[in-house]
């Protein structure tokens, strides 16, 4: 017996250790992080590289007395007094635009002329961002610089609760410098279509709405800036790239992007390189994926070959893989490549990523990538799957973050798991789901009714229209209550019991309610809204069931001029200015949209 006492005390000793140790370890990790923190921060007038913050470089040009040059002189877009006048307002400040418009550049110089004596901070998305909070909050005068901002929106990223922190204190003057492609923007709308939020895009969300409306800058540049641009006669990149504005950016031009995209097309002939074209494609569709951190070759070899095979293979006289690499890191004129090399991999050139025309991913590169990457980043690719239409993907995504623990991917796998045609099995997971966030959140938390309200669609897919028009009822009247009767998510809930009922066979009903609800859906969202579209489509296949066929052909007549007239429209289109008022789009089950 006493031998066993001192067995299960050594055990206990060993025990004790070990945790002590980790925490003396965890605690030394935090000191370092907080050191190279510490060694990066620097005033911001002392920062002279721009490309050192995500700027992409320009086309080299050599000066005599400063060697090489691969920043042109910058030219004041027209929203720069506005950047300018928010910087010295202090708070969170978010650019959006397409890659390449020039977004990182004019926050690097509008930072410059408004706080040139804060001190800077930049920010990585791999890094504590607790840490980061903590040495914000320590800086009495601070630009905390965010490139790529939806890379600090993931799982596990920045939260409200770590942006108020760092924002807190009024003796204090701390602003976070943001900017973000719009494509990456538009995944946190309002607009929720006919689905409710999911807490991982809720929390992206809430703190996009603390940055308050964004400053949009265009990929091409209005008739002033064009002229100011030519102004400048010293630098002859900015003139050579104004003569083409008509068909792209200037910023574009001046990061080579269009002739990047050029090469990597003429790349795929026989005997050029055919082997950098296809890790080219294959980097650029994990990011389509959702993988968005730098890649290895242990992934690029294999998924490459995929795109390799699709185009000829062999007969392509395909180069050695190290000339392929080479070929495809190399700088354009000094600029930027196709591939930006890193100490953890390669990444795609983000001017690829956005081009309209990518064919579609091959299943093959889903299986590819699904099998290599870590539980959190089948996350971000179950939610790349949503928007690219993939259900079936989406589910063994989902699937995967769930059993390691993902927060949140047990609710969205649910909702993949309806939307890939199991509507009844989705609505058994859902069921103890929101029964959770009741008891954790509150009954009457977002969250909790969200849930509510995604139960009630996949019983209506069910085709059990009775049981989901009763919950929209009870929803309906807790979401009026709680956020009002003309928020967004109270319109939507009335919008779907409306479109059941009509599937339920009450079409005069769901007439009624499609028309009381329509004014208020155009005041709130807009005329143009997406929603609003939606609905008055959903009226006129509601006439139709009513028998009133002349009234229906009009109205989805009138729906479908809309619809044209906002796709003529020049540039992409706007719902409104900020996710509060719905221009962007809801991640999960865009394809039950087209099915509607």
């Amino acid at each position: 017996m006493a031998a066993v006492a001192a067995a299960v005390t050594g055990v206990f000793v060993d025990e004790a250790r070990t945790a002590l140790l980790a925490h003396r370890q965890q605690r030394q990790a935090a000191v370092t992080r907080g050191r190279e923190l510490a060694v990066r921060t620097q005033r911001v007038q002392d920062v002279v590289d721009p490309i050192s913050l995500g700027v992409h470089p320009a086309a080299l040009r050599r000066v005599t007395d400063r060697g090489a040059d691969r920043v042109p002189a910058f030219v004041e877009r027209d929203r720069f007094g506005d950047v300018v006048r928010r910087i010295r307002q202090g708070g969170f400040v978010l650019i959006v635009g397409d890659s390449t418009a020039g977004k990182s550049r004019l926050a690097y110089e509008a930072m410059r002329v408004a706080v040139p004596d804060f001190v800077l901070l930049q920010a990585r998305p791999s890094e504590d961002l607790q840490v980061l909070s903590s040495a914000v909050g320590a800086a009495r005068r601070c630009v905390v610089w965010f490139d790529e901002f939806d890379q600090f929106l993931r799982a596990g990223g920045i939260t409200l609760e770590m942006v108020k922190a760092m924002l807190a204190a009024p003796e204090r003057q701390v602003v976070l410098l943001a900017s973000m492609r719009s494509k990456e923007y538009d995944h946190y709308s309002a607009r929720q279509r006919d689905v409710t939020d999911a807490a991982t895009w809720r929390a992206g969300r809430e703190v996009l709405l603390h940055a308050g409306e964004p400053v949009e800058l265009d990929r091409l540049w209005s008739p002033q800036e064009v002229g100011r641009a030519e102004e400048a006669d010293r630098d002859p990149r900015l003139r050579a790239a104004t003569q083409t504005s008509d068909r792209f950016g200037v910023a574009e031009v001046l990061a080579v992007g269009p002739e990047l995209l050029s090469d990597w097309m003429h790349a795929w002939q026989a005997g050029e390189h055919p082997r950098g074209a296809a890790l080219v494609a294959a980097a650029v569709d994990c990011r389509r994926m959702g993988l968005h951190r730098p890649v290895n070759t242990s992934l690029l070899e294999p998924m490459h070959e995929i795109y390799l095979s699709a185009r000829g293979g062999a007969v392509l006289r395909p180069e050695p893989l190290q000339d392929a690499l080479t070929w495809a890191t190399a700088p354009v004129q000094g600029a930027s490549s196709l591939l930006l090399p890193d100490h953890q991999g390669y990444l795609a050139f983000d001017y690829l990523i956005d081009l309209p025309g990518l064919s579609a991913i091959p299943e093959n590169s889903w299986e590819v990538l699904l099998a290599a990457v870590a539980p959190q980043d089948a996350f971000d690719v179950g939610w790349a799957a949503v928007d690219l239409m993939r259900p079936t993907v989406a589910l063994k995504a989902f699937e995967a973050a769930r059993r390691y623990g993902v927060p949140d991917a047990d609710y969205a796998h649910a909702v993949a798991l309806g939307n890939a045609g199991q509507p009844l099995p989705a609505v058994s997971l859902l069921r103890p789901l929101h029964q959770q966030r009741a008891a954790q959140l509150g009954t009457d938390h977002p969250d909790t009714l969200a849930a509510l309200h995604d139960i009630a669609r996949y019983l209506a897919e069910a085709g059990q229209f009775s049981e989901a028009v009763a919950l929209l009822d009870r929803l309906a009247a807790d979401r009026q209550r709680v956020l009002g009767p003309r928020h967004t998510a109270t319109l939507v809930t009335l919008s779907s019991k409306a479109r059941f009922l009509r599937e339920q066979g009450d079409a005069p009903q769901a007439l009624r309610l499609f028309r009381e609800l329509l004014p208020d859906m155009a005041a709130v969202l807009g005329p143009d809204h997406v929603d609003v579209l939606l609905a008055r489509q959903e009226l006129g296949r509601t006439l139709g069931h009513t028998g009133r066929t002349f009234d229906a052909h009009a109205c989805i007549t009138a729906v479908l001029d809309d619809q044209e007239r906002l796709r003529r429209l020049p540039g992409r289109p706007r719902n409104a200015g900020r996710p509060g008022a719905g221009r962007l789009s809801w991640r999960p089950t865009a394809w039950r949209v087209q099915q509607a």
